[in-house]
Parts: structure tokens; sequence; C-alpha cells
């Protein structure tokens, strides 16, 4: 590693610090906020740079929810902490920054965990979003989910087309599941 990208992996250091500023430790719950998800190598990046990131119950019955609240979030310090909680079936498929942060935050925290691994091993950053012709579809989010499925599988990204389609499916409202399908795709017209 060059003297440059030392550096600059050391300022992002700084800035994750910076941003963590008022965040406290925790788990508790979460009602259906818009998470910036995380594949398991970026968390895995996270947890060394000591982001902040955890976990969403999808079934708020098997670990208990008061009813104010919709479901368990679940903080993530370490890898083996990782591999259990996204193991378990009634988890989300992939953790996320975490939910206490601002959703500005988190995006710019995912932000930086993409920028680290650009810097420590680009050949595994993740593939580029394919054009998906979304716009002038029918507005059925099952359509719009299959289009968007095929366009992944097109693109060579079978991977991703999974983990939009299970992220999709376990989502709670329309406006959530196409926010988790833009993380995947660009919104083209068809």
């Amino acid at each position: 590693m060059t003297q440059e990208q030392s550096k600059a992996l050391d300022a992002l250091r700084q800035l994750i610090v910076y941003y963590k500023i008022g965040w406290r430790a925790g788990c508790g719950y979460t009602r259906n906020k818009q998470l910036v998800h995380l594949t398991m190598l970026q968390a895995q990046t996270a947890l060394r740079y000591e982001v902040p990131i955890g976990i969403r119950s999808t079934n708020p019955d098997v670990i208990g929810s008061p009813d104010r609240k919709s479901l368990r979030y679940i903080t993530i310090t370490n890898t083996e902490q990782l591999m259990r909680w996204t193991s378990y079936p009634d988890m989300d498929a992939l953790p996320s920054i975490h939910a206490e942060l601002p959703r500005h935050i988190q995006q710019r925290l995912r932000e930086y965990i993409l920028q680290i691994m650009e810097i420590e091993f680009p050949e595994q950053l993740p593939a580029q979003k394919p054009a998906a012709p979304l716009l002038g579809a029918g507005g059925d989010i099952y359509n719009l989910l299959c289009i968007a499925n095929r366009t992944l599988r097109r693109a060579g990204q079978p991977e991703q087309a999974e983990q939009m389609w299970r992220l999709v499916l376990t989502s709670s409202s329309y406006f959530q599941a196409l926010s988790i399908i833009g993380e995947f795709v660009d919104f083209d017209e068809a």
C-alpha cells in the first residue's frame, strides 16, 4: 500500500469517527425505516473500520416487539455476530448501516465504505448498476421487481438479483420496495 493510500484510509477513519459522534451502541426497535443495506463484504469492511451496523428482524412475533414499535433491530459489533444473525431465517438477508443514524449519515458512511474498498481491494467492488426500463412500466411493484430482476440477471449479476428479490419481498411498503430496487438498478424509460 502506498503512502497516499495510507493517508486516504486515515482520513476516512477520521471522517467515520466524526459521523459517529452522538451515536450510542445498543439494540432496540425500529419502525419501517428505509435502511442503507450492505453486502457481506461491505459489512465486514464496516466492522473493521468500526462503522456502526445492525440487522433488523423481519418477523416481530419471533423476537418480540411492543405494539408501538414494529421490528427488533440488533447492533452487530463483530464478524461472528454478523454470521450468526444473518443465518437466522427471521432476520433481514443483509445487514445495514445502523438504523439509529440519520438517513443522510447512513448514506455517507456507505460511501466511505465503498471508498475504503476501492483502496484496499478494487477487484471486489460491487458491479455497476444496470439501467432497468422501469419508467413508463406499470406501477405494480411485482411487475417492477420482475423487470429489475431480469435486468440484473442479463447484466450478469444473479447474486444481486437474489438479494434485491429477498429485500423487496420483506419490505413493508411500496415506497420502501422502490427504494430497494433503486439501490440495485438505475431507473430508465421503457
